[in-house]
């Protein structure tokens, strides 16, 4: 009997959070319970179309490890390393691809409710001691002020999952030599998520430091010495857990070096507070909306009861000294992680966090809950709960509000009514505890009723604060239109097996998003090879030479294909374009009214061939139509130019910053502008004979503008709206010839190479030299040391060309070009990684024979 009851809790540990949550959905209408989806912020740009690649791979044709979907091309592992490691991602396999929001918001579920099982896991074996009563604080820790702010960015959530088996599992190794809990819990929280595992592991450290001067005999003399002394399993265990997960680290940590995540600011490594008191108004209801997401006040909220009785444990006689010294000392340093920027930096492995501020600060709630308990033990063993805690409680909060009423935080203020809420709980939760502690027989089964019933209110209810102002996208209209692109696309590539790029461009609202959506990662989405990319894991030698031949870069993590460039196209092999606008001097191909689809006539094919003096070419920085017009005349020299200034008519400035630049074309072909000088932010209207220009991505800095297609000596006027001064200053206006250039496409045509893909990601393809001076094959692909490269058989060594590119060098005659993607420190992790398990089991393995041959 004893046994099904402690099932039941367990049980009870899970569904509880996930009952208040299908509750909390439900009043939301997400799909399925209605027609809302999860479409925003980032996981509709970023970890949606992620988990689109994790099915594809293990649903497609192909098990490669580089994927030319993820910008112009590059290894999977560094992305999945950060985003797609978790066991729950499993889940979407069960879906269909227009179902990912479905299977996001289960997967969100699932983790917020198994964080329930294992913190309740956590405080049964550790105190030995569980009830009914024990569900209210491992609810509070599912549904914790971190996880109704960050559950969107749900990669991060597993953390939580392990946090506590993690804990469990060091008191074990503490306390009676095993380690194999510990070590299974480190293991997992490195491999799901490296980036919360590394603030794990700095906690693991903490905590045995916490642990090891709680535990040990107050008579036994105490050192750091002794501690690393004693310590030995702790640290020979964290070291050979740590070096198990090189399979999957020794790729992330290079993928990382090859971003600019490497840069550091000095600013950051100052030790600076990052907040006041206006942090104490953080314990009550209401703190944080999605509006406030990326700049907040760190999410420290774990309930009304869990911080009224976490005061208690300072509060009560019951409880030590020397265990509230301790509590204070790793409360007080996870605090100083957040508080203190030098800190709060090495916790976010050495970069502040760009959005999302205070990452670490569920292990504040964790030690929170954690300490609320002993103290609620200590209650229930007869102490008492005095009348000062819940006056404490709110004079805390009260003056964390004033504080951040008169701070320049107050933006962070979202009603004065959540405050009143807040104090109301606080009284009402104390009252509620008392009459429990004077009540006996079957009266406090009622009165514990009414505190699970504002417990779990007030849990839900500050849930919904946060999610209630979110902008859902709308899963039908999501599903409508993913079923026509994929079908588009799917048609597309059945066509050409050829390797070719497509620029895509989808109208948010068409997509089903309500906020905008760029669709940096629209090429990951559908599985095609793309050139636009938003990652933390994008290459910075890529996205700089993207930029320089005039992409948009709007930060470290984004690189986007926003207007045509008929030049981009050449160098991408961008062989379509998909778009809900309408060309009308390019003929549309596409049977779907709701998509236009336009071949591009100037994609040659993934490479051609160019003179060897066109490895040696320099990108300049913010010049693109200078590096196009370079690149064009290294292919083909051409006296004329192959773009042609426009002769400018007039500027004329207007009352309230309005102005109008009048010009006339010089030749036939696409407008291009380039203004470096002008804050895009800042204008609010841009318009081209009357036509608002309005780009498929929002613009916040500068990039190459395609106007449109104009005949010589058309007067092009631009008409611009700013909400401060404009100077007419560095404004480039060029033509692309369309003569000269489609000239220049048709001889290129024969020196050009089709690459197909095959299995394992193995590209392959023939290409005839017949002129010495043209013998370098220049390659649209990100240059990258681990292709093995052959031609004809035997290998050869490629060589970095305009930027970024691959260029090889080759001979005259026919020959034929084999490409394979090999990540060689992929292999090294994963031998390391068999080599310390392989030892570790040898060990074992001594140990047992041993034990038997003493017996």
């Amino acid at each position: 009997m004893l046994k099904i009851k402690k099932y039941l809790l367990v049980g009870g540990s899970f569904f509880l959070p996930f009952l208040l949550l299908a509750i909390l959905w439900f009043s939301l209408g997400l799909a399925p319970l209605g027609n809302n989806n999860l479409l925003v912020s980032d996981l509709g740009t970023q970890y949606m179309p992620f988990l689109s690649a994790f099915k594809q791979f293990f649903q497609g044709e192909t098990y490669s490890l580089y994927s030319f979907s993820d910008a112009l091309g590059g290894t999977i592992l560094p992305l999945s390393a950060y985003y797609l490691l978790s066991p729950f991602n499993l889940f979407v396999l069960l879906f269909s691809y227009e179902q990912l929001p479905i299977a996001i918001l289960l997967i969100i579920t699932l983790k917020i409710s198994l964080m329930g099982s294992s913190m309740f896991y956590y405080l049964q074996k550790t105190y030995q001691r569980s009830t009914v009563a024990t569900l209210l604080f491992s609810t509070s820790y599912s549904l914790c002020g971190f996880v109704t702010v960050y559950c969107l960015n749900f990669m991060w959530l597993d953390a939580l999952i392990l946090l506590p088996l993690l804990i469990l599992g060091i008191q074990r190794l503490w306390d009676q030599q095993k380690y194999v809990l510990y070590s299974v819990a480190l293991f997992l929280s490195i491999v799901t998520n490296y980036y919360m595992g590394y603030m794990l592991c700095i906690f693991a450290v903490c905590y045995s430091l916490y642990w090891y001067y709680q535990k040990t005999d107050a008579s036994k003399k105490k050192s750091i010495w002794q501690f690393l002394k004693e310590g030995r399993l702790f640290f020979v265990t964290s070291f050979l857990t740590g070096i198990s997960t090189s399979f999957i680290l020794i790729p992330a940590v290079e993928g990382m070096l090859a971003t600019k995540k490497t840069n550091f600011e000095w600013q950051t490594f100052l030790p600076t507070p990052n907040f006041g008191f206006s942090f104490l108004s953080q314990l009550g209801l209401g703190s944080v909306n999605f509006e406030w997401r990326l700049e907040h006040l760190p999410t420290i909220f774990s309930g009304i009861l869990m911080v009224l009785l976490f005061i208690t444990y300072f509060q009560l006689s019951a409880i030590s000294k020397k265990e509230k010294i301790g509590a204070a000392f790793l409360v007080g340093f996870i605090f100083l992680s957040f508080w203190l920027e030098l800190v709060n930096t090495i916790w976010h492995m050495f970069q502040s966090p760009a959005g999302f501020p205070y990452r670490n600060t569920f292990i504040f709630s964790f030690l929170m809950i954690k300490f609320a308990y002993e103290a609620f033990l200590k209650l229930k063993d007869g102490a008492k709960l005095t009348f000062i805690v819940p006056s404490i409680f709110s004079g805390l909060l009260l003056f964390g509000y004033i504080a951040l009423k008169f701070s320049k935080e107050k933006i962070f203020l979202l009603s004065d009514y959540y405050v009143v809420i807040s104090l109301v709980s606080i009284w009402l939760t104390f009252g509620l505890v008392v009459l429990i502690q004077k009540r006996r027989g079957s009266k406090i089964n009622g009165l514990y009723m009414i505190l699970f019933l504002v417990v779990c209110s007030e849990l839900v209810f500050n849930f919904w604060i946060s999610f209630k102002d979110i902008p859902f996208g709308n899963q039908e209209k999501f599903a409508q239109t993913y079923q026509i692109q994929d079908k588009i696309i799917s048609d597309l590539q059945n066509e050409h097996p050829q390797l070719f790029r497509i620029k895509q461009t989808i109208d948010s609202d068409a997509a089903g998003y309500n906020e905008k959506n760029n669709g940096y990662n629209n090429p990951i989405l559908y599985g095609y090879a793309g050139v636009s990319s938003y990652t933390s894991t994008l290459d910075a030698k890529t996205q700089d030479t993207l930029h320089a031949l005039g992409l948009y870069q709007k930060n470290d993590r984004r690189i986007a294909y926003v207007d045509e460039s008929k030049v981009i196209n050449l160098l991408l092999n961008v062989n379509y374009q998909l778009t809900p606008e309408v060309k009308s001097h390019q003929k549309n191909i596409s049977s779907d009214p709701s998509t236009n689809v336009y071949e591009n006539e100037e994609a040659i094919g993934m490479g051609f061939l160019v003179s060897k003096e066109f490895g040696d070419l320099k990108l300049v920085k913010n010049q693109p139509l200078k590096n196009q017009e370079m690149i064009l005349q290294q292919i083909q020299e051409n006296k004329q130019g192959y773009f042609q200034e426009t002769q400018k008519v007039a500027w004329t400035a207007q009352a309230d910053h309005h102005y109008t630049l009048t010009t006339k074309t010089t030749t036939d072909g696409e407008l291009y502008l380039y203004a470096p000088e002008f804050n895009w932010k800042k204008i609010t209207s841009f318009r081209v004979n009357g036509e608002k220009i309005q780009p498929a991505v929002y613009i916040a800095t500068n990039q190459l503008f395609n106007l449109g297609y104009f005949k010589k000596d058309a007067v092009v006027q631009l008409q611009l709206e700013s909400e401060k001064e404009l100077e007419e200053k560095a404004i480039e206006l060029k033509t692309l010839q369309q003569e000269t250039f489609h000239s220049f496409i048709t001889k290129q045509k024969s020196q050009a190479i089709q690459l197909e893909e095959e299995v394992l990601g193995t590209l392959t393809g023939k290409i005839t030299v017949t002129d010495s001076e043209n013998s370098l094959l220049y390659l649209a692909i990100p240059y990258d040391k681990n292709w093995q490269i052959t031609v004809d058989g035997k290998k050869v060594k490629a060589k970095s060309v305009l930027g970024n590119f691959t260029g090889i060098e080759l001979t005259s005659g026919k020959h034929q070009i084999t490409m394979h993607y090999q990540q060689r420190n992929f292999i090294v992790g994963v031998l390391i990684s068999i080599s310390v398990l392989l030892s570790v089991l040898f060990y074992q393995l001594i140990k047992y024979v041993r034990r038997r041959k003493s017996k």
